[in-house]
């Protein structure tokens, strides 16, 4: 059940649809070019689902024209209460992750994540954990090995060497940097593909 000052600010405050209606279920769909997308969500307690979330509107703060690509975002949010507590769950949808992708995800991941904390404000409610999840059907990430240049890896000056790609995903870790460096944990969520092979299927169980 919608909590009455949530209530408020989701009618008030949001456009009209942000949020779908409260369920324990949902079927979130990304569609791109290169392929279709289709995750069964099941979630537990208190919940507030926004699919498509990199197609809704966002606070106008974030720089437009930028390197660091403010203006992206993940394709869905939840947001769950637990034990009193609001965890916040940002998830991307892939076909393959690879190098150039994971840093993509960083930057929705970021950029979301500044958007969703000036939501809660509109909610009254406060973010206590964060959870990524990045779906995907394939990985092919680079290793230092396969190339015989080292300035590939060197990092720039006065910049610390920053943690390999592989490494976080497979240590379940992502590493954003808002100011600050944050670590969210990252969970990845293999795909199967459908025998006519054109959309992507899995499966997501929010505890």
């Amino acid at each position: 059940m919608v909590e009455e000052r949530i209530a408020y600010g989701i009618e008030k405050f949001l456009e009209e649809d942000f949020f779908l209606p409260e369920n324990d279920s949902y079927c979130l769909e990304e569609k791109s070019e290169s392929g279709r997308s289709e995750l069964q969500v099941t979630i537990q307690g208190d919940n507030l689902c926004c699919e498509d979330y990199d197609h809704k509107g966002k606070c106008n703060f974030l720089k437009r024209e930028s390197p660091l690509k403010l203006q992206r975002s993940v394709d869905h949010v939840l947001l769950q209460k637990k034990d009193g507590k609001w965890i916040l769950h940002l998830i991307e949808m892939k076909s393959k992750v690879d190098d150039k992708k994971w840093h993509e995800i960083k930057q929705k991941t970021r950029a979301s994540y500044f958007n969703v904390c000036a939501l809660e404000r509109v909610l009254g409610i406060h973010i206590d954990e964060v959870e990524v999840y990045t779906t995907y059907e394939t990985t092919g990430f680079w290793h230092s090995e396969q190339s015989e240049d080292p300035k590939i890896i060197v990092p720039l000056l006065g910049k610390p060497l920053p943690p390999k790609p592989e490494s976080e995903w497979e240590n379940h870790r992502i590493s954003v940097d808002v100011g600050e460096i944050v670590q969210f944990h990252h969970h990845a969520v293999k795909m199967q593909r459908t025998e006519d092979g054109r959309k992507l299927i899995g499966e997501l169980n929010i505890q």
